[in-house]
């Protein structure tokens, strides 16, 4: 893979691109059924290019200075270190600070998938300015477009598309995490359309900027999630204060905050208590950014590691010649194909949702959202542990970069849902789709997508191995819970998290199962019409179906240990 180049210079994402996007379908979707398709698809790609040349050039060089600099904190203020200024500088020089925006506002009007793209660019060369890009600029962006009145358009949009302002999504609470029905930051209204903000938020990335958009508790009295809202806070003089920012070993340089509201001056982002559902929007896309940072992160890994291993000699061969590490570098190569391909299938399902109107490819979005979560986030962790261990000791010398990649993809496991609540989502609609047609149980499965599939010779018998192992775990588990709660339960019975417990304790399981079954099967669909893909294709159905079979294996076996360790550790508690 070129250095020069990040775009043009990674023959994979080149070929997804080129090859593989279903550009018409996209393109009608974002710009309507009149729109020239091939002309606008060309614009698109020069973008990228001009992008990739800049990221690869300019952005790549500087992520060992940001990274050692990290955040600056001086005199009680918090601010991003000069040569991540430097960055973000050129990219809104370029047009690029919030590439989504409309061209009415000053944006390149992007759809979600060409955005992504860039994401994976920056990401791959540091994943530091990535989050201050996307969470800085594109996310409050995205949530005020689509959401915010005509007067909180103009007055935000230019600016965050010029570069000229940094914003931030405050969600998190101290004591709330992942709970988002536990929020307690609080919302009243005031005279003058103002609203009151009086909580704590934490972990804010990019939250040292000059606006923020918050999640509040609006409805008096509300519970869970009703009554929440959203509101945009401007931080000028001391409107909320910037509390600290945290110390990290992980995206050094971008400055994670804690906030403080103490009757902080905000306006309302769309109807109060509508917040739930206008968060959702941004919670998707960012799983499928979170999980596409993990294939920049994990590219970077794998050229590297690629690199040292041509060159470093050992037993008079270079090291790929050595059987073991030219398979860690075949394993890594399918994990970061597998990974990409996946998740720009749901990025181009995404904007035919949210542009079209396409409920199919919403249903099938929701399906894969946590699958590019989860894979892509574990796959970046794998990779890049796969990358230090090709470089030996000298991959633990910072001056060989792969320490700094193992460390940033620690972080995409993490925020943004972690992978055991990727699980629990997946596994979550897994289920629900399961109870509405429990038949599928005797043929392919509830997923759609897995369950039309079909293909020749090893790739399909190893893919459909693959399923019908993972169907397996589903007929037992369900077979469990029809057993403890009688066949009700086939016929709507509502079902509690008690109920579920067995298939929750393996959520992640039957969670890698499926996504490594959906790796293997955009690998074969694109082995279909790029035949010398099959070898790739052949080594993702194989994992797949390895997987697969011992996912199977682990869950017909449990022995119900977790459980009597829960009821005595809730024993303590009485």
């Amino acid at each position: 893979m070129s250095a020069t180049n990040f775009f043009g210079g990674n023959p994979d994402l080149v070929e997804v691109f080129d090859r593989v996007m279903p550009w018409a379908a996209v393109v009608r979707a974002v710009e309507g059924p009149e729109a020239k398709v091939d002309e606008t698809v060309s614009t698109w790609r020069e973008v990228l290019d001009v992008a990739g040349r800049y990221i690869a050039s300019e952005i790549a060089p500087r992520a060992a200075k940001v990274d050692e600099l990290g955040v600056i904190r001086e005199n009680g203020t918090v601010r991003m270190n000069e040569p991540m200024t430097e960055n973000l500088r050129g990219l809104a020089e370029l047009g690029l600070a919030s590439p989504s925006v409309p061209a009415e506002f000053g944006g390149a009007g992007l759809p979600f998938t060409v955005t992504m793209m860039i994401a994976e660019m920056l990401a791959r060369a540091d994943l530091a300015t990535q989050v201050q890009h996307g969470i800085g600029w594109n996310s409050p962006a995205a949530l005020i477009f689509r959401f915010g009145s005509e007067q909180q358009k103009a007055r935000y949009l230019p600016r965050l598309a010029k570069g000229e302002i940094m914003g931030a999504v405050a969600m998190t609470e101290p004591q709330a995490g992942s709970d988002v029905g536990n929020v307690s930051t609080s919302a009243t209204a005031a005279p003058d359309d103002c609203w009151l903000l009086r909580g704590r938020k934490q972990f804010i990335s990019a939250g040292q900027g000059e606006m923020v958009i918050v999640l509040a508790r609006c409805v008096a009295g509300s519970s869970g999630l009703d009554g929440l809202g959203m509101f945009i806070a401007e931080r000028e003089g001391d409107n909320y204060a910037v509390e600290r920012a945290e110390h990290k070993f992980t995206i050094r340089g971008s400055p994670t905050c804690a906030l403080v509201f103490e009757g902080t001056r905000a306006t309302a982002l769309g109807k109060p208590g509508d917040g739930w559902k206008q968060i959702l929007t941004f919670m998707n896309e960012s799983r499928l950014g979170v999980g596409i940072q993990g294939i920049g992160v994990a590219t970077a890994a794998l050229a590297k590691a690629s690199e040292y291993a041509a060159t470093r000699v050992q037993l008079g061969k270079p090291i790929r010649e050595h059987p073991m590490v030219a398979e860690m570098l075949l394993d890594m190569e399918t994990t970061v194909a597998g990974a990409r391909a996946l998740a720009y299938e749901a990025a181009a399902l995404q904007d035919r949702a949210m542009f079209g109107g396409d409920q199919t490819a919403a249903r099938d979005v929701r399906e894969l959202t946590p699958l590019v979560k989860w894979y892509g986030t574990e796959g970046a962790v794998r990779v890049c542990r796969l990358a230090l261990q090709v470089h030996g000791g000298y991959g633990v010398v910072d001056e060989y970069d792969v320490g700094r990649f193992m460390r940033d993809s620690l972080i995409t496991p993490i925020y943004e849902g972690t992978s055991q609540i990727q699980s629990l989502m997946a596994v979550k609609d897994l289920m629900k789709w399961t109870m509405q047609r429990p038949a599928s149980l005797l043929a392919g499965g509830p997923s759609r997508l897995l369950a039309g599939a079909s293909f020749e010779g090893r790739v399909g018998s190893d893919f459909a191995a693959a399923r019908g192992y993972l169907v397996a775990s589903l007929r037992s588990l369900v077979g469990g819970l029809v057993r403890r709660k009688g066949p009700g339960i086939l016929r709507g019975a509502k079902l509690e998290d008690e109920d579920l417990g067995p298939i929750l304790l393996h959520a992640e399981r039957l969670t890698e199962s499926v996504a490594h079954a959906h790796v293997a099967r955009v690998l074969a669909e694109r082995a279909r019409r790029i035949p010398e893909r099959r070898r790739l294709a052949e080594r993702a159905a194989r994992t797949a179906r390895l997987v697969a079979e011992r996912n199977r294996r682990a869950i017909a076996l449990d022995d119900g240990s977790v459980f009597e360790r829960i009821a005595a550790w809730r024993s303590e508690r009485r």
